[in-house]
């Protein structure tokens, strides 16, 4: 099957508890503009953004085209999947996530989730990607066709969860690229920034002749760890010097215990601090469901 030859819905989510963060409205506009620069019609997106400020929202999801779009909130996914018509579902999400699900006024657990889009009407195959942190909690459910309380949608619905990271925070990154607008700067979500960027040009990377969700998997991953790479190569160089600067701040404070002194020492260890744990966060991407994304053409 040909996802773009069906009656797919192609999702953009970002939902907050407060307001987005820019660099995650940014990964969607990226995300609006490959999917548009693909052939996807504007019709078949749906976007949904959290955040109380819908113009700076939509002035930079905006970079993306200039064809009308509609821009709805993370609540109205959910309610709209009651009455969902299209075979398909493909759903893009970033933003915040923790131990209790994706980030949200309530926070969406893997299983409401899960139960939302097998109880949609009329799906048949979802794939979700999912580029929060700590998005392996949505691994090892029941999203196979045949799971579930005995529906006939969640027995006939397969869903493909496909994560940036396990148990562990995500990787974001600063990247320029080209949008409908000109070329842009933002820290994208690696992940997700080479999924967006395969499905603009897709590569088949297990050479069996077909360009499938399985690809769009290990392109992404190794694309992005090979960017995560580079990343924590240049963090040791930075961190060195941030130790040394480190090391004088506490030495200064420690012989002349002056406030400016004091500042000075916790602003050098909070950008030691922070450098640190871009070498110390550890992401590997997983699929659940792998064997129905082998056969998925997009």
């Amino acid at each position: 099957m040909r996802l773009r030859e069906e009656k797919t819905k192609w999702v953009l989510f970002l939902s907050s508890s407060g307001e987005p963060e820019d660099r995650h409205v940014m990964d969607l506009a990226f995300g609006l503009h490959s999917l548009i620069s693909s052939g996807i019609k504007v019709s078949d997106i749906e976007v949904y953004v959290d955040g109380a400020d819908r113009g700076l929202v939509r002035q930079l999801l905006s970079n993306a085209t200039n064809q009308g779009f509609a821009l709805k909130e993370s609540k109205d996914f959910f309610y709209e999947q009651e009455n969902n018509s299209h075979d398909n579902i493909v759903m893009f999400v970033t933003g915040h996530g923790s131990i209790n699900g994706i980030d949200a006024s309530s926070p969406i657990k893997p299983h409401s989730l899960l139960q939302c889009i097998k109880n949609a009407p009329s799906v048949k195959q979802a794939i979700i990607y999912l580029g929060q942190c700590y998005a392996g909690v949505f691994n090892y459910i029941g999203a196979g066709r045949g799971k579930g309380s005995g529906s006939k949608s969640e027995v006939d619905t397969n869903v493909i969860l496909i994560g940036a990271t396990n148990l562990h925070e995500s990787l974001s990154s600063s990247t320029q690229e080209t949008l409908a607008t000109g070329p842009l700067n933002w820290v994208a979500n690696l992940f997700l920034l080479h999924v967006f960027k395969w499905i603009s040009c897709p590569f088949d990377v297990d050479g069996d002749g077909l360009t499938t969700v399985m690809d769009s998997y290990k392109y992404a991953g190794v694309m992005s760890n090979g960017a995560n790479k580079g990343i924590k190569i240049n963090s040791f160089v930075r961190s060195i010097d941030l130790h040394q600067a480190w090391t004088a701040a506490n030495q200064e404070y420690e012989n002349y215990k002056t406030l400016n002194n004091k500042l000075r020492l916790q602003a050098a260890q909070a950008q030691y601090e922070a450098e640190l744990s871009v070498r110390y966060t550890h992401q590997e991407c997983w699929i659940l469901n792998a064997i129905p994304a082998q056969s998925i053409e997009v």
